[in-house]
């Protein structure tokens, strides 16, 4: 199942890194710098609209509100690594006012990086949170000096689709349509679509139902409100249809995971 969070990872303020097996991971941004190195594989990464192939030994940087997704076409091994301006005080200024110059680069020459990140994903290493944000300030500073910043450049579409995130994720209970949405923000259905598509990396329809079904998951797993309550509240019309929608995107029922 492609998962989905917006602004949420904000609320985390501390360092994390892990490793994770043939990621898929749908459009989302946040203020926290993120950092997903490929250790095995080639993993499909969209940022801002822009879809690259990254194979082994590459890294992702992801700066502050770039709105990014993953999927994997095959088979990746990757570290991902996460880091909240609030950890890095001594850099927090250069990078809420500006973005990586690059945002894939190749990494096989930087030995330092993938060390610094298997370090930080190391379990043993999880709780030390002094360790961690000195390991993430180090990377950070090494990355700024080897890539380089550049300043933040205005555009529409990217703000738009930003804003189009948020009122997905504080409306998906409700019925909505591509229609609705791209009126409320002032465009045709079509151009609205076209827009959509070319940034998401995928349809509306299909967003909506990624995002629904993550809800329903986390209502699965952490409450013992009923199936039909379920639902509802994730805005599917009928049981039908949730079972439909549901199976058809994460390869369960909802009974499946309800019990498990």
């Amino acid at each position: 199942m492609q998962q989905i969070y917006e602004l949420s990872r904000d609320e985390t303020p501390r360092v994390s890194a892990w490793h994770k097996n043939n990621n898929h991971f749908h459009a989302h941004f946040h203020s926290t710098i993120e950092l997903v190195y490929v250790e095995g594989g080639v993993l499909c990464a969209m940022q801002d609209g822009v879809s690259t192939l990254v194979p082994a030994g590459y890294l992702i940087v992801n700066s502050s509100y770039v709105v990014h997704s993953y999927s994997t076409p095959e088979s990746s091994r990757i570290i991902v690594c996460t880091v909240p301006l609030s950890a890095v005080p001594p850099l927090r200024g250069q990078l809420s006012r500006s973005r990586f110059a690059r945002g894939i680069v190749d990494a096989r020459g930087m030995k330092e990086c993938r060390r610094i990140l298997t370090m930080m994903a190391d379990p043993a290493n999880e709780h030390n949170t002094l360790f961690l944000n000195a390991l993430a300030q180090a990377l950070l500073a090494f990355l700024i000096e080897r890539i380089g910043l550049c300043d933040n450049t205005a555009d529409d579409e990217n703000d738009l689709i930003k804003r189009v995130l948020i009122h997905l994720q504080e409306h998906a209970a409700d019925p909505i349509n591509v229609a609705q949405v791209a009126a409320h923000f002032g465009y045709s259905a079509g151009r609205f679509s076209h827009i959509f598509n070319e940034r998401i990396g995928c349809s509306f329809t299909r967003y909506v139902n990624n995002l629904r079904c993550y809800n329903a998951r986390r209502m699965l797993l952490e409450s013992n409100l009923p199936l039909i309550d379920i639902a509802t509240a994730c805005g599917f019309s009928s049981m039908r249809t949730f079972h439909r929608v549901y199976k058809n995107l994460t390869g369960q029922t909802p009974r499946a995971v309800e019990n498990h």
